[in-house]
């Protein structure tokens, strides 16, 4: 068949359209992302202003930050849903040692800081020696700590004596070089948890876990270890953003990191999407970039808050649908490649 002059025969449209429909099958997500921008930018064009992208990447650096966790739970295998609980409660803790107990920032902090690692280690614990399933333990502990963040200030907020040190920590006006704060923590965590899981010896063990538990540890691999430290880094990383957020907000108020469950699920499966499969750090980069600007865009053209809850409910079924398929049209092709 003749088309300008070309000579085209079936095959080589076959080939054609079997490599579009690969890329499509791998990108999907970051070519909705690329259309969403776009189309944002045409709507409302304050949409790409220097405010504006500042904004979206200081809310996609705290969202990182706890969905680093999140992921790493995930890599081993696991789930956490008490990450957005550990965070609530690690920053009341933290900030009520600080503004009633007369704490130094930094104490306060680490303090709040320790709170969700021990509650991560205690989930850790649960699931590593107990063997509790994931979903079962991470529960049971998510409305433990909930009820941990009423009984500390008995359901009042803190709105008030907050120490100037860490009402900087959350500061989105800028920061060292004018770029805010949080970023810079963004930065630093994203730096530590990219050597940690590609580039180390620890990185490819929890891998191995989540990929085959038992290979792993008949293959000599302290699987009970590991995936109790997984646990614990998420529930460190957790308290670092609920920090972070009642900083940014001056207000702190029971149960404000709950929003950080479902986003973190949605960032990171985004994230795992986006990459055909691999979960990885910088796919939840990607993944939270993509629903901050998502939020973000939908606030400026007014849409109401239960549109945005629809949104990310529709947004986390598809791409539960897209990781599907693509882990069947992966089979598929690792078949044929065989044959």
């Amino acid at each position: 068949m003749k088309e300008n002059g070309i000579t085209y025969d079936g095959s080589q449209r076959d080939s054609l359209q079997n490599k579009i429909r690969v890329f499509l099958m791998k990108y999907l997500i970051v070519v909705i992302f690329f259309v969403m921008v776009v189309v944002f930018s045409i709507v409302s064009p304050s949409f790409l202003r220097v405010s504006n992208l500042r904004s979206i990447m200081v809310q996609t650096s705290m969202l990182s930050i706890v969905a680093f966790g999140m992921t790493l739970v995930m890599i081993g295998g696991g789930v956490d849903l008490s990450i957005g609980s550990i965070a609530g409660l690690a920053t009341i803790f933290g900030v009520t040692m600080m503004v009633y107990s007369g704490l130094p920032a930094i104490l306060g902090i680490l303090l709040g800081l320790l709170i969700g690692g021990l509650v991560g280690f205690f989930n850790g614990l649960l699931v590593s020696r107990f063997n509790v399933a994931p979903f079962v333990a991470t529960l049971s502990t998510m409305f433990i700590a909930q009820g941990l963040q009423f009984a500390i200030r008995h359901g009042e907020s803190i709105g008030y004596g907050f120490p100037a040190a860490y009402i900087s920590m959350g500061s989105g006006r800028g920061g060292f070089l004018s770029i805010p704060t949080p970023i810079w923590i963004f930065i630093a965590v994203l730096a530590i948890m990219l050597f940690i899981t590609e580039f180390t010896t620890y990185g490819r063990y929890v891998r191995a876990i989540g990929l085959n538990q038992y290979a792993s540890k008949y293959s000599g691999v302290r699987v009970r270890l590991l995936t109790l430290s997984t646990y614990a880094i998420a529930g460190v990383l957790a308290a670092l953003s609920g920090l972070i957020l009642g900083a940014s907000q001056s207000y702190i108020q029971p149960y404000i990191g709950d929003s950080f469950l479902l986003d973190s699920l949605v960032v990171a499966l985004l994230g795992k999407a986006a990459f055909a499969g691999y979960a990885s750090i910088l796919g939840t980069v990607f993944g939270a970039l993509f629903l901050k600007s998502l939020e973000t865009g939908m606030a400026m053209l007014g849409a109401p808050g239960m549109i945005l809850n629809i949104s990310k409910g529709v947004l986390l079924l598809a791409v539960l649908l897209l990781s599907i398929v693509q882990r069947q049209s992966l089979s598929v092709r690792r078949v044929a490649h065989e044959q």
